[in-house]
């Protein structure tokens, strides 16, 4: 069998490169041993990475790339209300959280039952036997995802002085934001929307129905 005319042969390698792959090969296959499974070292930065500090601007540089250092600086002085812990409001608690804002407030004060379990990802058999408020039960969790965002649980009555407070679980900043995520009496929502509305605060609701659902929108 004869080579096309100006082909190569290829190259020999010498002894020494032979041996150098060989040693690259060995090393990487020990690595891969070594490497921890994927359901310990994923997400291990909640938990602090076995004791050394979460490196927040590293974690957080390809949302820095895409949304630029402005926007994620004000991003981290946002406080925001979450109204009701069902499906919607359990998944935008976890998103917002993980985007970095500065703190977020869950409300629902209705104690957690088995159709519960569902919708909340966060819910489970314990919480319904012993009677949990949705937003206690979420909460280790939702904290857990990100040790640079405040997350706490409210139950209280939401009344006009605690959405204007000034000084939202120690950050020094008022709400920014409210959104419902469950339906409400009307004149509560009309009040909620008002005093929102008045005050600079951002308002928004989105109520799932079935394979519905509807949103609304006010932001002054």
């Amino acid at each position: 069998c004869r080579r096309p005319r100006g082909s190569r042969a290829p190259a020999a390698r010498s002894p020494s490169h032979e041996a150098e792959h060989r040693l690259e090969t060995m090393a990487a296959a020990e690595a891969e041993e070594k490497q921890e499974p994927w359901g310990e070292w994923m997400g291990g930065w909640k938990t602090g990475l076995r004791g050394k500090e979460d490196d927040e601007a590293g974690r957080l540089s390809r949302a820095a790339a895409a949304f630029g250092a402005e926007t994620m600086s004000k991003l981290k002085d946002l406080n925001i209300l979450i109204i009701g812990q069902r499906g919607t409001g359990v998944e935008t608690a976890k998103n917002l959280i993980l985007s970095n804002v500065g703190g977020v407030v869950v409300w629902d004060p209705e104690v957690a039952c088995i159709r519960d379990m569902g919708s909340n990802f966060y819910l489970n058999e314990q919480h319904v036997a012993e009677g949990t408020t949705r937003s206690e039960a979420c909460l280790a969790q939702l904290k857990s995802l990100n040790p640079h965002c405040k997350v706490e649980a409210y139950n209280g009555e939401l009344s006009d002085e605690y959405l204007l407070q000034k000084d939202v679980n120690g950050t020094g900043k008022p709400f920014a934001t409210v959104i419902v995520t469950q339906l409400l009496p009307k004149a509560d929502l009309f009040r909620i929307n008002q005093t929102a509305r008045t005050n600079g605060i951002a308002f928004m609701m989105a109520l799932p129905n079935g394979v519905t659902g509807s949103l609304f929108s006010d932001f002054g």
